[in-house]
């Protein structure tokens, strides 16, 4: 048996740049925090009794020009953030198709498509998108804009941008029962408003996504020249170490849970028996130190000092344990405590090693760069 075996095509690939999939990745997100589009499928499949999906073809910069000569087009925005609008525009017997759907009468015959839209209809059509919006969005007040020609409300949208603000384009394809149709929805991209905020009910949605968190117990100072020194058995004294033996010879004291590159962190206690207590405040560990007296830009820099933490292991638990932590609840450590100590400068972990004394006092003896 002969088997033929042929090269891999990789000319026919789809070539994408990196700009494109930057501008996929902006109008997402900037998309989530005006509309859910997978609920407003729902909530529309929903109205017209039948199932409706949306997938997304392409991203280009807006361009009211390319839309269809029967465009549809309804502005939608939360109540409270009108300049956080969305522009959303269909293919005229798509429109027809949601509004007959969802009055549960028979679709129109389409005489000339080159015609705009009947002002009756974009605004039925904008009274079923409104529904579907306020479906998804329980609790969340969202109003209409603006209804008509999709070209018109296109190029409204693109002239009422900000000085130097832009806007992304993303091409549909929606499905209505066995038909698919045209359909595209622009969001302003100037800003982006990066992930969306961690919630206590994010958090819980996340389950058994685990999570963990350093346990900072000393942030110091040090020069660059002393941290560029040292080397493997060399001993770093923090000035800033908050932990203290108990009479079992358990470390105790207030010590706090930090991301890695984060300035914010969540105050705990060390308990007897390796308890960790939480006490429900929020406190600042600036990675910026305090800028020493200087007369020149060389002098600034030589003198500046480097914000060192020293972090005693990680606290790792599930992420619907992390929504449920209140003051006074107790942490399990993830790890024996102090095996090794972690060194990092500027989110970045520098060395590890092991805690000592030295001269009564704790340090970190260096085992790692």
């Amino acid at each position: 048996m002969t088997t033929l075996v042929r090269p891999f095509p990789f000319a026919s690939l789809e070539r994408v740049s990196r700009e494109s999939v930057a501008a996929a990745t902006r109008v997402k997100r900037r998309a989530r925090a005006i509309v859910d589009v997978e609920a407003i499928a729902r909530a529309l499949s929903d109205l017209v009794g039948e199932p409706v999906s949306v997938s997304i073809r392409s991203f280009a910069p807006i361009d009211p020009a390319r839309g269809a000569d029967d465009a549809i087009g309804v502005v939608l925005a939360p109540a409270d953030r009108a300049h956080d609008r969305v522009l959303v525009e269909v293919e005229g017997a798509l429109g027809a198709a949601l509004v007959t759907r969802a009055l549960k009468q028979r679709a129109p015959r389409i005489t000339d498509p080159s015609r705009g839209p009947a002002p009756a209809v974009a605004g039925a059509l904008a009274a079923v998108v409104h529904a579907a919006a306020r479906r998804a969005h329980a609790g969340v007040a969202m109003k209409v804009v603006a209804a008509g020609p999709g070209s018109a409300l296109a190029r409204d949208f693109a002239r009422e941008l900000g000085q130097g603000q832009t806007a992304t384009t993303a091409w549909l394809t929606v499905t209505l029962g066995a038909d698919a149709f045209s359909a595209r929805a622009s969001v302003a991209d100037a800003i982006d408003p990066g992930a969306p905020p961690l919630t206590p009910e994010s958090l819980a949605r996340m389950a058994d996504a685990a999570i963990a968190l350093p346990l900072v117990v000393a942030t110091t100072l040090a020069s660059r020249d002393d941290l560029a020194a040292l080397a493997i058995g060399d001993a770093l004294a923090p000035t800033g170490f908050r932990l203290r033996a108990d009479e079992s010879g358990a470390l105790a004291g207030p010590a706090s849970l930090v991301a890695p590159r984060s300035e914010r962190g969540l105050a705990a206690d060390l308990a007897e028996g390796g308890r960790l207590v939480v006490r429900g405040e929020l406190e600042t560990h600036p990675w910026s130190p305090p800028m020493a007296d200087a007369t020149t830009t060389i002098e600034v820099l030589d003198d500046a000092p480097v914000v060192v933490r020293v972090e005693l292991g990680t606290v790792e638990m599930k992420a619907r344990e992390w929504a449920e932590l209140g003051p006074g609840d107790v942490v399990p450590l993830g790890r024996k405590l102090g095996e090794p100590a972690i060194l990092r400068v500027g989110g970045v972990e520098l060395a590890r090693g092991e805690l000592v004394q030295v001269d009564g006092e704790y340090a970190v003896r260096i085992s790692s760069r």
